[in-house]
């Protein structure tokens, strides 16, 4: 039997609200990841700025030895997280991340445009195979990236929060990102 207008527009409905909780995903993601770099670059840069402008400024005596021992720690220690953080990719996960956002965002919104104002049955079938071809090609790449169980269930309940839907396991619509004991749309 062949698929009606109505068929089409569940599945949009259905690739929105993937879609978006893979945004949501990403989106925590990139957020985490800024946090870690930008915290990193900050230490790199005001250890050695602070001391050097302390040394430059008051000369080097006993009491500012002490400080330039401890501006050593905590140089040798950001060495080496910023050589974990080249190990575990952090920029390039961090570019990643930001731009399966925006990817993830646009099929949603797509997804949604077909789902809310469908053109005739021919123009629709095209457009949603065309659509889903590129948010399978999405997904391939997005679960090369290790997405865990944790983060789907957050990805489940932001979407079905934001699409107003029952969660098909406790049957209950989200209305905060508080986890809940749900196994599909909760403990995270």
């Amino acid at each position: 039997m062949a698929a009606g207008v109505d068929d089409y527009r569940r599945k949009c409905w259905d690739g929105a609200l993937h879609a978006f909780g893979t945004a949501r995903i990403f989106e925590q993601r990139a957020s985490r990841l800024k946090r870690k770099t930008d915290v990193l670059t900050w230490v790199g840069l005001v250890v050695p700025l602070l001391t050097g402008a302390l040394v430059g400024t008051f000369g080097t005596n006993k009491l500012w030895g002490a400080a330039i021992t401890a501006a050593a720690v905590i140089a040798a220690a950001q060495l080496a997280i910023s050589l974990w953080s080249i190990i575990k990719r952090w920029p390039e996960e961090l570019a990643y991340s930001a731009g399966s956002l925006t990817a993830n965002d646009s099929l949603a919104n797509r997804y949604r445009a077909l789902a809310e104002d469908p053109p005739p049955l021919p123009t629709l079938r095209a457009q949603f195979e065309k659509l889903e071809i590129e948010d399978a090609a999405r997904r391939d790449r997005d679960n090369e990236k290790g997405v865990t169980a944790k983060e789907q269930r957050m990805g489940m309940r932001a979407a079905l929060r934001k699409h107003r839907r029952a969660c098909s396991a406790c049957q209950e619509v989200p209305t905060t990102m508080e986890p809940s004991d749900c196994g599909v749309c909760g403990q995270f």
